[in-house]
Parts: structure tokens; C-alpha cells; sequence
């Protein structure tokens, strides 16, 4: 008589391999994980400047927002003024055509009441804005021409910002503002943020 051992069914193999393989998936990704570099540390910022990001108020990020738009406008209308001239319009024409921040509107009272002017000299156009309500939202400076931006790179805008009704000072250079107590407006980007 011949005896034939049949065994059960059963899976106890193939759940032993899956096990071994999830083992060592979860090892080298903790592996990757553990020898995976810090990031680095954030360069703090200068005395002389603020994170838009992180600094500001509600009504001082939409204001910053809206100069940055607003620096663009002026720039395609001092062009269509034409390359000989290029003159700066005024804030009561940039509010003529309802130009945030410069129109007088519900949203400019609610966001510090700001009243506007514009300095040129020496190369540099500026508008000052003198808020009625520095609670809310400070005074600021929009510099064109390149001489100041958000970046320290030369191109575009630099806005500053100071939390007093104060006018800024007769020099609109970056050490002028600074020694006068106002702050750059800057936009750092790490690799944490996700906008």
C-alpha cells in the first residue's frame, strides 16, 4: 500500500515572503529617511527689513499686493507716455482710474485710509502713502526705477513699510529709509512653503 502525505492548503508561504518584503521596504525607507540631510536653517532677515509673509498685517499684505500690481500699471503708463518723457501720473490720476491702493474707496478706508503723494528725484519716482490708521496698516513707500525690489536684485519695486503716520525722509535711498526707521517689504521663499 502507498501512503501519500497531501498537505492543506494554505498560504503560509506566500504571506512569509510578502512579510519579508514589506520588512525590507520599510527598512530602506527609514534608511533613506534617517540619512536624508537637514534643511538649512533660515538667514535672518536684516534690521532694515520685514517678511511679507509672516510680518505684515491682513491690510498690509493686500496693500503690498496691490502696489506690486500697481508698480506694473505706472510702468506701462509712463511707456505710453512715451520714452522721452515717461512722466510719472499723479496718485489723483492713478485714483481717476480706480488704481488700488491709490482710489478712494471702501477698501483703501478699511485698510488705513492712506493718502497719497509722489516724490521724483534724482532718477527715482515715489509714492508715499501717509495712513490715517497705523494700527491697521502702516505708511509705505513704492520706489520704482529699479533702484530698490523685493528680491535685492534691482528689478521691479521695493516697497517699505513703517507703522507711524510719518512721511518718509527727504533721501529715498535704501540707507535714508533705513536709518529713518522704515522696512523693506521682502518675500523669502523656502522649501516649506507652499503657495
Amino acid at each position: 500500500m502507498h501512503r501519500q502525505i497531501v498537505r492543506r492548503a494554505g498560504a503560509e508561504r506566500e504571506t512569509l515572503w510578502v512579510l519579508l518584503a514589506a520588512g525590507m521596504i520599510l527598512a530602506t525607507a527609514t534608511a533613506a529617511v534617517g540619512l536624508r540631510p537637514a534643511p538649512e536653517a533660515e538667514a535672518p532677515l536684516a534690521a532694515h527689513r520685514i517678511d511679507s509673509r509672516t510680518a505684515l498685517t491682513a491690510a498690509e499684505q493686500g496693500l503690498h499686493a496691490d502696489l506690486k500690481m500697481a508698480a506694473a500699471e505706472i510702468a506701462a503708463l509712463r511707456k505710453a507716455d512715451g520714452p522721452s518723457n515717461g512722466r510719472a501720473p499723479s496718485p489723483a490720476e492713478l485714483a481717476a482710474q480706480a488704481l488700488p491702493p491709490f482710489a478712494a474707496d471702501a477698501s483703501a478706508a478699511a485698510r488705513g485710509g492712506h493718502a497719497w503723494t509722489l516724490a521724483e528725484a534724482g532718477g527715482t519716482v515715489a509714492y508715499a502713502g501717509l495712513s490715517a490708521d497705523p494700527g491697521t496698516a502702516g505708511s509705505l513707500v513704492l520706489l520704482l526705477d529699479g533702484h530698490d525690489d523685493d528680491h535685492g536684485d534691482g528689478h521691479g519695486p521695493g516697497i517699505w513699510l513703517k507703522r507711524a503716520a510719518e512721511a518718509p525722509p527727504a533721501r529715498l535711498d535704501e540707507a535714508s529709509l533705513a536709518a529713518a526707521g522704515w522696512k523693506r517689504i521682502t518675500s523669502t521663499f523656502t522649501a516649506g512653503v507652499t503657495r
